[in-house]
């Protein structure tokens, strides 16, 4: 077998990261970035070809080293090297000092504490918006196991796929191109069940009439969350996850079943809040900083944390 071309990236990050907490707390899964051998792998096609992705840590928390090693079949052009390094980069949160959301986060007494358990969790962003958004789409309403075995399911059947040289095989993640192509039937063989449905009438719709993604990366929120929740298959807590984590807008906070009971478990909130009441609380109480708080509260949550 014909060994993959590859370009080693490596770079010192500003604060601290602990690369494991921030890939289980379920910003992404496997279907994005797979575990394996105590790295994570995902394959993508950029620029006309097809690319394996190898990400690991190095170092402390504290002083954290991360290393990104990009795979290819053939030679490696140096502008692509560039653009890896970018937008893995942003992918991962490495593009900005979590020191100083910490600063700002740990005024409040709890997100102090949280900060403490869950030291160095960063805030992802999805390289590609579109991902994300097919990612909650299907995310709602289900498990994470169950997901995750819907999108493998899709990408096993109609995607491409990349050999690493230890001979583990990826794939690519579908894209909203290739889905408008398939059928209703092709993707209720999937195993998507309902979802097939949303799933099927999203790609139909963005295939006939592309988002604009950058508009909605500065548009007016509430503008930004009407167009979301006027796609098939996406209400509030989806539209605002596309925004925190496709796009960056970290004054959005979606709140799912996970993120409500630690709201009012830890801040002694009513259980009868509504969304709008949930989402006010935090915004007046972090502001622009509120997106970053939400994966602490989801993972406190989900791993059954509790102070003291």
């Amino acid at each position: 077998m014909m060994k993959n071309k590859f370009s080693i990236l490596s770079w010192e990050i500003k604060g601290p990261l602990n690369l494991d907490l921030t890939m289980k707390s379920e910003q992404y899964t496997n279907s994005n970035w797979g575990r394996i051998g105590g790295r994570y792998r995902k394959v993508v096609w950029f620029n006309g070809r097809l690319y394996g992705l190898e990400v690991w840590q190095e170092g402390s928390t504290e002083k954290p080293e991360v290393h990104v090693k990009i795979y290819s079949k053939r030679e490696i052009e140096e502008e692509t090297v560039k653009s890896f390094r970018l937008r893995i980069f942003r992918e991962l949160g490495l593009n900005y000092n979590l020191n100083l959301v910490y600063e700002k986060l740990g005024e409040d007494e709890v997100a102090g504490r949280l900060i403490e358990e869950f030291f160095g969790l960063r805030l992802i962003r999805y390289i590609n918006p579109e991902e994300c958004l097919i990612t909650y789409q299907l995310s709602a309403n289900t498990t994470i196991k169950r997901l995750e075995q819907m999108v493998e399911n899709v990408k096993q059947r109609f995607c491409r796929r990349f050999r690493f040289d230890d001979g583990v095989v990826l794939w690519e993640f579908p894209t909203i191109k290739l889905l408008a192509k398939l059928s209703l039937r092709e993707l209720e063989e999937c195993k998507l069940g309902y979802k097939a449905k949303f799933l099927f009438s999203l790609a139909k719709t963005l295939a006939k009439k592309p988002l604009n993604w950058r508009f909605l990366e500065t548009a007016n929120v509430e503008e930004a969350r009407k167009i979301l929740v006027g796609l098939p298959g996406v209400g509030l807590k989806v539209a605002d996850a596309v925004l925190l984590y496709g796009l960056g807008r970290t004054e959005t906070f979606p709140i799912d079943v996970w993120v409500r009971r630690a709201l009012v478990r830890l801040y002694g909130l009513s259980q009868k809040s509504t969304y709008r009441k949930l989402q006010e609380f935090v915004r007046k109480r972090f502001g622009k900083f509120s997106g970053y708080l939400e994966p602490y509260l989801f993972y406190w949550s989900r791993s059954r944390r509790s102070f003291g």
